[in-house]
C-alpha cells in the first residue's frame, strides 16, 4: 500500500469516531490499513491509542501531503464512514471537513469516495479484514492517472 503518513490514519479515526463511538469493525480495518501502508510500530501504537479515545481533525497538519495522499487519505476515510453499513450525517460532514482542510477539490473528493465504492462493493469488500487496499489503490490510479504516483 502507499506509505500515507499517520496524520491520514488519525484522520481516518476521527472519522469513525464522528458518531460517537468507533465500531470494532472500524478498528480492525484501520489498523489493517495502517500495518498495510508500513508505518513504525510507534506510529502504530499512537493511532491504535487514538481509537481508544474520540478525536477531531483539528490537531491533524496535512499540509506535507502530496494530492495523491490526500485523494487516497478521503477514499479511505469514505471507506471508513461506510464499512458499518451506515454513513451517518456526522460522518458526511466529517468527511467534507477533511476535504476542506486538505484542500481537496470536491470533483477529487467525488472521485475518491466513488473508488472506495467500487471496491467496497466486491465481494467480501465490506469486511475489513478483506477489503483490498491494493485494488483501492489500482481503482484510483485508473480513475485518476494524473495524481498516481
Amino acid at each position: 500500500m502507499s506509505n500515507l503518513p499517520k496524520q491520514s490514519f488519525l484522520a481516518l479515526v476521527a472519522i469513525g469516531w464522528v458518531d460517537g463511538q468507533l465500531q470494532r469493525v472500524e478498528v480492525t480495518g484501520l489498523m489493517r490499513a495502517a500495518k498495510a501502508a508500513g508505518l513504525a510500530p510507534d506510529a502504530l501504537a499512537e493511532i491504535d491509542a487514538a481509537t481508544k479515545k474520540q478525536m477531531n481533525l483539528s490537531a491533524l497538519d496535512f499540509s506535507g501531503m502530496s494530492q495523491w495522499d490526500q485523494v487516497l487519505t478521503y477514499a479511505l476515510g469514505a471507506w471508513i464512514a461506510q464499512v458499518d453499513g451506515v454513513v451517518s450525517t456526522s460522518e458526511f460532514d466529517m468527511l467534507g471537513e477533511l476535504g476542506t482542510k486538505m484542500g481537496l477539490p470536491e470533483p477529487l473528493r467525488k472521485r475518491a469516495a466513488a473508488a472506495a465504492n467500487d471496491v467496497a462493493c466486491l465481494p467480501e469488500g465490506g469486511k475489513p479484514e478483506k477489503y483490498d487496499f491494493e485494488k483501492l489503490i489500482a481503482r484510483l490510479k485508473e480513475r485518476m492517472p494524473q495524481l498516481a504516483k
